[in-house]
């Protein structure tokens, strides 16, 4: 968490547009921000204000947006990337809320929300609808105060509010005594699958000349599928050929790869 590549400008505040006791966390990023091969963060990807208790740092994100422990917090999320960076951005607590969590550790993360086409899927209620993979902005949180400016809110998630201050938002750096960092962060931690979530099950195999399709049923939403094979049940290797299929769990998935007689036998895995 201390070896970071990113910058979150973050100060606590009580401002006009908020109840008189309730508190606002204000951050940005500098950018540029990245997913983990590389490639700068879609304009309506995710970042996210995470909670752990004093003395701990946060444990991480499940696929489906929720935290690894379960006394960690995803306080608020939404989709704020704007030209590869988070806008200058305000969460809004409750002050009761925020009372119940002061003296813990705030972090921001920026959240790989893309589906199977590629494109972010953002959060609903306050939470990533899906995370592929994650970074930490930064962590040891400073606390400043601090004015709130101009705000358009541009999500909600129970009691809590969040809001942008403009476009791409001015350089938090030159607001007094807070830190940056000349670089972006980038989201190339891998979320943990749900312990409760039960692995997919093939339920048909079809052969034809040239290809082999299975039938899956019991795959997720927030996860992506792909084959691994082998001449025995024992020795099941990535295969290069296999399809990436996104999970549903409405319906049943189906997933193709080319036939070979070195591949006889398949699993359906998560795709990474």
């Amino acid at each position: 968490m201390k070896k970071i590549a990113g910058m979150l400008s973050l100060w606590l505040c009580s401002v006009a547009f908020a109840g008189m006791e309730d508190m606002v966390l204000r951050f940005s990023t500098p950018g540029t921000d990245r997913y983990a091969d590389g490639s700068v963060v879609a304009d309506g990807e995710c970042y996210a204000l995470v909670w752990s208790p004093k003395g701990t740092v946060f444990s991480g994100f499940n696929a489906d947006g929720t935290p690894v422990a379960s006394t960690d917090r995803v306080v608020l999320a939404g989709a704020l990337a704007l030209n590869g960076r988070c806008r200058d951005t305000l969460f809004q607590i409750p002050a009761d809320e925020y009372a119940a969590l002061e003296g813990g550790e705030w972090a921001v993360c920026l959240v790989d929300t893309r589906n199977i086409a590629g494109v972010p899927t953002g959060a609903q209620d306050g939470r990533p609808v899906r995370v592929n993979r994650w970074g930490v902005v930064d962590s040891g949180v400073k606390l400043e105060p601090a004015a709130a400016g101009k705000q358009t809110t541009v999500a909600t998630s129970g009691r809590a509010k969040l809001a942008a201050t403009g476009g791409t938002g001015a350089d938090p750096s030159t607001s007094g005594g807070t830190r940056s960092v000349a670089s972006g962060v980038r989201a190339s931690k891998l979320s943990a699958v749900p312990p409760d979530l039960a692995p997919p099950q093939i339920t048909a195999i079809e052969v034809t000349d040239g290809e082999v399709w299975l039938a899956v049923d019991g795959t997720a939403p927030y996860l992506d599928y792909t084959i691994i094979s082998g001449e025995t049940p024992n020795d099941l290797k990535t295969d290069y050929f296999s399809e990436t299929v996104g999970g549903d769990d409405g319906a049943q998935i189906e997933i193709g790869t080319v036939k070979s007689v070195k591949r006889r036998f398949f699993k359906v895995i998560r795709a990474e």
